[in-house]
């Protein structure tokens, strides 16, 4: 309302009914049923995701879940249609982050939308700018994304450190088949 044009939002697309699949053939397999007609109704189904003597298989489901969903991104609320503004994943209508500046840029901006707002202080000129703010949240968009990458290699990268002269006699799960491939 106050910025409508200049609003760094956070939206989370509803995912293709076809990416559940994966998801639908782990429920069917465990003889359980997934409703995901909303997100209300994949949480409660994912809620109620157990099985008797399997403590991982909840979090399993919800690993699998997450790999259904489609990516969250920010963006500028004179970028999208109102309608579009949906954060699937949290179930609301519209969601920002600013909780810690100091964690992410997109709170930075953010708080300063809301200082101005509050008249504590003036918004840069370059936050009243839609396409600065477009070009912002793509560039947020791409280190968010390159950040979770670099993430996920250090933890591999560890992981294989501390594995590397250990044997481990351990259990694991199979999520995904491919030709070449096993993800466990």
């Amino acid at each position: 309302r106050h910025f409508p044009s200049t609003a760094l939002l956070r939206r989370h697309p509803t995912p293709p009914k076809e990416k559940f699949e994966p998801l639908h053939r782990a429920f069917k397999c465990a003889g359980l049923e997934l409703d995901d007609t909303s997100s209300k109704a994949l949480a409660e189904s994912l809620d109620n995701a157990q099985l008797p003597g399997n403590a991982y298989f909840n979090r399993l489901m919800r690993i699998v879940a997450t790999r259904c969903m489609t990516q969250a991104v920010y963006f500028s609320s004179g970028d999208v249609a109102k309608n579009d503004f949906l954060h699937y994943g949290l179930a609301a209508p519209i969601y920002t982050h600013f909780t810690s500046p100091i964690r992410r840029y997109a709170d930075v901006i953010v708080h300063r939308l809301l200082a101005a707002l509050l008249e504590i202080s003036p918004l840069p000129k370059t936050l009243q700018d839609k396409e600065y703010l477009t070009r912002l949240s793509n560039v947020i968009n791409i280190r968010h994304r390159n950040a979770q990458f670099a993430g996920r290699a250090s933890a591999e990268l560890h992981t294989l450190v501390f594995f590397r002269e250990k044997k481990v006699d351990a259990s694991a799960y199979v999520t995904k088949v491919r030709a070449n491939a096993l993800f466990v």
